[in-house]
Formats: structure tokens, C-alpha cells, sequence
């Protein structure tokens, strides 16, 4: 017989009770709306990824576009060469390469002689102050003196090795006064060493070699080295005369003292190899038609890549009834409204016939896809490339020949443009008020000084002094290019004398330097960057001072050269001409004991560019001026007693003001850029002095120049509309994250609230469940059961 006591019934509600399933069951409708939330994220995270895709393309087509827009890099160039010798090539006899503003063009070329560098050396075997040959070029050969290399002494002590003296002359070859000249040691054979002196230019100039320390006839105490003057019985041998290169071009005779001529041709570098005065080389330069082909080519693949993409992710399909991700997205259409637009627009200024892009066979299919007719296209690139390029570039001009047109901007549309100029550009210049017709009155020291680089060019002047002397000892200072020299202020002596790269350690007088040693080397490049090493020594009676000198170029990366100087002082030099923030120290620890220092950091030649001023003759006077035009184009004049009649004062130049078609713009020396509305951007170049309306600029922008300006609108990384359509996309997306957060924080809340309850009401039903069964034990026990 079935239970039917009143536990039984309590326990059939609560047997086989879900919780968790009915918790769910309860919360399904939460869950439900955070799908739907997560379902929009994943739509707007395909959507941005459509959109980046898209936003690529646009960058890949607006570069291709900047590239083709240029004017003056529009056209490439290829050279072939000729020889009319059947035996003899022309890639034996010379080079060619391009360069921008090379122009078009046949040529034929002539080498009678190539360039040469002057190269002397030794007669015969260097011999030591007893008249033996020297064993070793690392030998101390016990003779000194002194004799010049292009007007720089070259000092000879008796400690010094042939090594050192090669050492000494190159170390002339260093900083704004090199000498131009190379030496090295040659071993000819056992027992014979020679000095080879060599000009690091080539040209018919050569170099200067003199002193009579040199001469045997005279007894000169350097005689031993066999460098001796022409005439002497221990004269120089010429190993390689000094020659200009002679070459004539389509005729001309010319002499120049290289082999690269950039100058002959223009844009064209000819480097010559050999001479061969029977032999023509032609040249012909011609337009690179192939890369013209790949450019245009370039240009439609991008087009059209970007039309595919924007399409695939546009269209509906009816037939599926499909769509994709940014159907309807009305972004899409305007990008493609633009550049279809664009595309088939006509280039204003053009011939009717050769003034669009179909005209010169670029067409676009039925489905919008760009193609190339090769029939029409093949004939503009076989006869008039410049209509290729007169499609594509931006150009303009003016009949006023001081008005240029210089760039577009990426909203310039194409028209005319009348430029307002109300102040003409100007040099920061001064006229002296003193007249110097009958020379200097007295010693005069000018400082100029750059405003924009503080660098300084001081020039003593002497009493008597013509005004064509003033003009060239002024302009030679101006024009100098300095390099920086550093110099610490202790020599190094060995037994008394100055010493050599190959003095070891051990041999520097009176410093006790000892094994283990090691000297900190800091100070920072040119650039100002800082740098550090160490330097060990490890056996002072083998280590040598050149040791040191390399840890210092290796330190310095090899930006420097390090040497001792005559007198036995460190110096360091920059490798590189200019500005520069060179600093040197170095301290010797003396871990053993010792007393080596090596001083404090000294500039000796501090490196500077030519300053962009320039002195001139005014009627009887001197006056200085900027090379350039503008504002950040000045310096200042100081003089010691005014004998010039100027007064100390800083000068500036001034720039151009003025307006476009009656729009804002900035000048800066003689541009002037036009900074607001449809001229921000168009830049214009004003060469004259005049003010006023001073021309209208007819401005053309090509198909390339005008898609720079379209797909700037719409790829440009920081303001550009797919850009911003992806960061609102974002945006929605890090709403939709904080939703889904919060409803799933109160989701949980409430599954733990809802757990809680049925936790309670299991706890209830069970308690009754007890009280049943007791009822039931009781009720049975007194009626009995059956």
C-alpha cells in the first residue's frame, strides 16, 4: 500500500527539486539581453575591421597618389652607352648615373686623359743618422729636424721611428687645415723602407714638398728619408704625376681635377675610368617609359583594390538577400562618389584631346574597375610623356616671372589665384658709413655672429688694408668650415722627449705606470651623445700609447681620430667637418701608485660650419649681408674701434606678407603658404620687391594631386572620417562592455540572492518534512495502521 503520510507528500515537493536550473530559468531574460549585447559587439568589432581594411587601402592609394603628384620627380630617366670601337666598351671607359633635373638627350664623349693623384716616395732605402738602412720601420732612426707638406711643418725627433713620421704627417691630414697628403711605409725588401707620400685628391695641383732638411747636396740632417728636391742626389722619385682629367662633350674640350664630373651634364654624374682618345662614347638619356608604365600601373591597382573592398562590403546581394557588414553605411558611398568624381573629371589649362584620363586611354570598366587601353596609352608613352605627367601632377604658373607656384595644398582645387604682396622679402644687411677707398684706418677685429646658430667668424683686419683685401679675408672666414679639435693639457715625456705612439708605458718619464692600470676614458660625439670606456694595461713595458689612442677611437665610435701632437699631448679630432659637441677626459686610475695624468680637456679648433653671411664692395664702403631671405635670417656685427663705420648691432631680414585671393597666409623668407579656406596649403614663391597685387597664379591639379587632397579627408590618421567612424565605433563598443558588466554584476547579485532563498525554502520544506514524519509515527501508533 502506497505512503500517503503527511512527510510523504512534504517529501514529493521537495524531492528531485532543480535549483540551479530554476535559478537559470528565472534569469534567462538577463542572459538573453547580454547576448544580444555581446551579439552587437561582434557586429561592430567586423565592422571596424572592415573598416581598417578599407582605411589601408586609402592610405596605400593616397601614397601612390603623393608619388605621382610630384612634378619634379614625375619622370625617371635611363642612360645607355655606345662605343664606336668594335674592341673597346663604353662601360671600360666611363660611368653614368642620374640625378634629379637631368634632362633628355644624346651625347658623345671623349677621354684623353683621366685624373690622377700625385704619388712620390723614398729614392732608395731610408737609412738612421749612421747612414745604415733601416732594419725595422718601428726603429727610433735617430735623426731630426723639420720640413713642409703643403706649408704644415712636419717635425722629425730623434726618437722617432718611420712608422711615427708617417704618423706625424697624417696627423697634419686632420681638421680645417689638412694638408691633403697620406703617408705609409713600404717594404720594398729586406732592409728597405721607404716613405710614400701620396695627395688624397687627384689633379694636376699635386702637392708641395719642401725644407731643406730634406736635401743630401746641402748635408740636410733629414737627407737619410730620400725625400730629397728635384736636382739633389737623393731626389724624390715620382711613382704617379699629378693630371687633370681632359674630356671633351659633344666637342667642347674641358679639364676638370676629378674622374666624377657632376657639373658638365645637367643632373648627369659621368665618372671616368679610362682614356681612350679613339674611341667616342654616346650617351643617350631618355624618359624611363617602363617606369612610367609601373607608376600609372601602381596608381590603378590601388584604385581599384580600394573600389573592391569598398564594394564587397557595401553591396546587397539580392538574389541571397546578403549584405555586407557596412551595407547602408553611407561613408562608403561618399569615399566612392569622391573618387569616381575625381577620376573622370577633366585637368583645367589641358588640351581638349589629352586632358583626362580617358582621353589618354585610362578607362574604367562596367564595374568601375580601371584599365589601361593599350592602343592610346602605348602612343602617349612612345611621344608625349609629358601629357601623362600633365595629368597626374599639380603645376601652375604666372606671367609674372618673380611669382612661382611651389606646392598645393590637399583642398586646393584647381583655378587662379591672385597673391597680394604687402611686404616684399628682405635680407638682414648693413653698409658701413665709413669710406675705405684709401684703405684701413687701423687694426680692426669684426665679430659676426649667426642669430640662428650662434655660430661666430672673427676676422682681424690691418691698417692699410684695401677693401678688396677686407672683402676676401672676410668671406674666406665667413665661408670656413671648421672641424673640432680637443686637446688635453699635459704632455706625455719619454727620456725628455715627446712622446711617440710607440712609446710604451713603462718609458713615459716618471709616472710609474704599472701592470693592471687602467685609464677611464668619457666625454661625449659630436651629436652630444655621452660615451665611456675603460683602458687596461697589461704589461707596461710592451703596451704602447697607440694602444690608448685605439681604446679612444673605439670608445668615441670611431668618430675621432686620437694621436699625440708634437709636443706629446693627447689630441683628439672629429672625423667629421661642422657643429659639434665633442668632449674628451681621461683619468688614470694609477692602481699601482703611479702619477700618470694626462690634463685637463682644451678646444683647440672649435668646429662650425660657414656662416649664411656674406661681405660685399658698397661704392666705397663694405656691407654684410644674409645669403637668405626671411626673419630667422640675421646676425649680429661687433667691431674694436668702428673702423668699418658700422655700429654694434644685431640685424634680421624680413619676410614675406601678404595675402592668397584674399585668404590668410604665413610667409617665411620669400614663400608665402596660405593658411586658411581652399589656400591652406598652396605655397607660392615671391622673388621681386614690389607690393601690391603683384600677379595671378593659374594653379592646375591633377588627377594624382587631387585624389592626395580627396583621401586625405578620409585616411588621414588623426582627423580622417574613417578614423573617426572607427573610434565612434569604439566608443559603442566600450559602452556595450560597461553594460555588459554591470548586467552581469547584478546578475550575479541576484542568482546569489535567488541560490539564498531556495537555500531557505529547501531548509523549510525539509523542517516540515521532520514534522511530518513525526505526525505521521504518531498518528500511525495510535489509530494502528493496516
Amino acid at each position: 500500500m502506497a505512503d500517503t503520510g503527511i512527510g510523504s507528500i512534504i517529501s514529493g515537493q521537495v524531492a528531485g527539486f532543480d535549483v540551479p536550473a530554476a535559478v537559470d530559468g528565472i534569469l534567462g531574460l538577463r542572459k538573453f539581453e547580454i547576448n544580444q549585447l555581446q551579439q552587437r559587439q561582434d557586429n561592430l568589432t567586423a565592422k571596424q575591421d572592415a573598416l581598417l581594411l578599407i582605411n589601408d587601402a586609402s592610405r596605400n592609394l593616397r601614397s601612390t597618389s603623393i608619388a605621382l603628384a610630384d612634378e619634379a620627380t614625375f619622370f625617371g630617366y635611363s642612360a645607355s652607352l655606345s662605343s664606336s670601337s668594335s674592341t673597346v666598351t663604353a662601360a671600360s671607359l666611363v660611368d653614368i648615373s642620374g640625378t634629379s633635373g637631368v634632362s633628355a638627350g644624346q651625347h658623345n664623349i671623349v677621354i684623353t686623359q683621366t685624373a690622377q693623384a700625385e704619388r712620390l716616395s723614398s729614392l732608395r732605402a731610408v737609412k738612421d743618422s749612421a747612414g745604415t738602412a733601416i732594419a725595422a720601420a718601428t726603429t727610433a732612426m735617430n735623426i731630426s729636424g723639420s720640413f713642409l707638406i703643403e706649408g704644415a711643418t712636419v717635425t722629425v725627433s730623434t726618437s722617432d721611428s718611420l712608422n711615427d713620421i708617417a704618423a706625424n704627417i697624417n696627423q697634419l691630414n686632420s681638421g680645417s687645415s689638412a694638408t691633403g697628403v697620406t703617408a705609409s711605409v713600404m717594404k720594398v725588401a729586406d732592409n728597405d723602407f721607404r716613405l710614400i707620400l701620396a695627395s688624397d685628391a687627384t689633379g694636376v695641383t699635386g702637392f708641395t714638398l719642401s725644407g731643406t732638411a730634406l736635401d743630401a747636396n746641402t748635408g740636410g740632417t733629414l737627407s737619410s728619408l730620400q725625400l730629397g728636391a728635384v736636382g739633389q742626389s737623393n731626389a724624390h722619385q715620382v711613382l704617379q704625376s699629378p693630371l687633370d682629367a681632359q674630356f671633351s662633350i659633344d666637342g667642347l674640350s674641358m679639364t676638370r681635377s676629378s674622374n666624377t664630373i657632376t657639373d658638365a651634364l645637367s643632373g648627369v654624374t659621368l665618372s671616368l675610368k679610362q682614356a681612350d682618345p679613339a674611341v667616342t662614347v654616346g650617351v643617350n638619356i631618355s624618359v624611363d617609359q617602363q617606369a612610367i608604365r609601373d607608376n600609372v600601373q601602381s596608381f590603378i591597382d590601388a584604385y581599384n583594390s580600394l573600389q573592391s573592398l569598398i564594394d564587397d562590403h557595401y553591396k546587397f546581394d539580392v538574389n541571397t538577400g546578403s549584405s555586407g557588414i557596412l551595407a547602408g553605411e553611407p561613408l562608403l558611398a561618399t569615399i566612392k562618389g569622391s573618387m569616381s568624381s575625381s577620376l573622370l573629371k577633366t585637368v583645367p589649362g589641358l588640351a581638349s584631346d589629352r586632358n583626362s584620363l580617358v582621353m589618354i586611354g585610362i578607362e574604367p570598366d562596367i564595374n568601375g574597375q580601371l584599365l589601361i587601353n593599350e592602343d592610346r596609352f602605348s602612343t602617349f608613352v612612345a611621344n608625349d610623356t609629358s601629357a601623362i605627367r600633365d595629368l597626374f601632377v599639380a603645376q601652375g604658373s604666372s606671367a609674372n616671372n618673380s611669382l612661382q607656384f611651389l606646392t598645393n595644398g590637399v583642398t586646393t582645387p584647381s583655378g587662379s589665384y591672385s597673391v597680394n604682396v604687402t611686404q616684399a622679402a628682405a635680407k638682414a644687411a648693413v653698409t658701413g658709413a665709413t669710406d675705405l677707398s684709401g684703405g684701413l684706418a687701423a687694426d680692426e677685429l669684426v665679430t659676426i655672429t649667426d642669430t640662428g646658430s650662434s655660430r661666430q667668424a672673427i676676422v682681424n683686419l690691418t691698417l692699410g688694408q684695401s677693401q678688396g683685401a677686407m672683402i676676401t679675408a672676410l668671406n674666406a672666414e665667413l665661408s670656413a668650415n671648421y672641424t673640432e679639435q680637443h686637446q688635453l693639457s699635459t704632455a706625455l715625456i719619454a727620456s725628455t722627449l715627446p712622446a711617440t705612439g710607440s712609446t710604451s708605458f713603462s718609458a713615459l718619464d716618471g709616472v710609474g705606470v704599472a701592470a693592471s692600470d687602467t685609464i677611464s676614458i668619457s666625454g661625449t660625439l659630436r651629436s652630444g651623445v655621452s660615451v665611456s670606456g675603460t683602458y687596461s694595461i697589461l704589461n707596461p713595458a710592451t703596451d704602447t700609447v697607440s694602444g690608448l689612442l685605439s681604446a679612444i677611437q673605439s670608445v668615441f665610435n670611431q668618430e675621432v681620430t686620437a694621436s699625440l701632437d708634437v709636443n706629446g699631448k693627447l689630441t683628439l679630432t672629429d672625423i667629421t667637418t661642422g657643429d659639434s659637441q665633442l668632449t674628451v677626459n681621461l683619468t688614470a686610475n694609477n692602481e699601482g701608485g703611479g702619477s700618470l695624468v694626462f690634463g685637463s680637456d682644451t678646444v683647440v679648433t672649435e668646429g662650425r660650419y660657414a656662416l649664411p653671411v656674406t661681405a660685399v664692395i658698397s661704392g666705397n664702403a663694405i656691407a654684410f649681408e644674409s645669403t637668405s631671405f626671411g626673419a630667422s635670417s640675421g646676425f649680429s656685427i661687433a667691431q674694436s674701434v668702428n673702423g668699418l663705420g658700422i655700429a654694434d648691432q644685431a640685424l634680421a631680414g624680413a619676410n614675406v606678407t601678404g595675402t592668397i585671393n584674399g585668404l590668410a597666409a604665413t610667409g617665411t623668407g620669400q614663400m608665402l603658404l596660405g593658411s586658411s579656406g581652399n589656400v591652406d596649403g598652396l605655397a607660392v614663391l615671391y622673388t621681386g620687391t614690389a607690393t601690391g597685387v603683384v600677379g595671378d597664379l593659374s594653379v592646375g591639379i591633377g588627377i594624382a594631386a587631387a585624389f592626395d587632397g580627396i583621401l586625405d579627408l578620409y585616411s588621414n590618421p588623426v582627423f580622417g572620417l574613417i578614423q573617426n567612424s572607427i573610434e565612434t565605433d569604439q566608443t559603442s563598443f566600450d559602452g556595450i562592455t560597461a553594460k555588459i558588466t554591470s548586467l552581469t554584476d547584478q546578475m550575479e547579485r541576484q542568482r546569489v540572492l535567488l541560490m539564498q532563498q531556495f537555500s531557505s525554502m529547501q531548509s523549510a520544506m525539509a523542517s516540515l518534512q521532520q514534522s511530518g514524519d513525526f505526525l505521521t509515527q504518531n498518528i500511525n501508533a495510535q489509530y494502528g495502521t493496516n
